[in-house]
């Protein structure tokens, strides 16, 4: 059975000492100086969080970087759109595998196979949007007559 352990020596910044400790008395520097050091350290965090990719809000151009390069985790006003997406096992293997070969992680490689799709078959895209603008513009809705026959 483990004993206890005897923490009264540790220092822990407690304004008062339990009985029977000794007390240390501690300088500090006059007020004026604690409350601009307190803010230069605040800011030096600030700056190290914001750093990181975390805390303060993005600019549209930051933003806008932010998403095209997948670093928009922790940043305010920067998000990514997101789907869940299911594969079949030999797809979902092929993803894995082949990101791990190249060195990038899934999403990033899945976000490559698709711009180089799209770089090959740009009409694809400007004929589905064709379509579609031709669809939702209610061109079809005289052949529905809106009755329910």
């Amino acid at each position: 059975m483990a004993s206890k352990k005897d923490f009264s020596a540790l220092k822990t910044g407690n304004r008062t000492a339990p009985a029977g400790a000794q007390t240390t008395t501690v300088t500090t520097a006059p007020a004026e100086n604690a409350w601009t050091t307190g803010s230069k350290v605040m800011a030096n965090i600030a700056q190290a969080t914001s750093r990181k990719g975390q805390q303060a809000t993005a600019s549209p151009q930051e933003a806008a970087e932010r998403k095209e390069k997948m670093q928009t985790q922790g940043r305010k006003g920067v998000r990514s759109e997101r789907i869940n997406m299911a594969f079949s096992d030999s797809n979902y293997q092929f993803i894995k595998i082949m990101a791990k070969a190249t060195g990038k992680t899934m999403t990033e490689f899945t976000n490559a196979i698709i711009a180089a799709y799209q770089r090959e078959h740009p009409e694809l895209m400007e004929q589905a949007q064709a379509f579609l603008d031709t669809v939702n513009s209610g061109a079809f809705s005289n052949l529905f007559g809106g009755g329910n026959d």
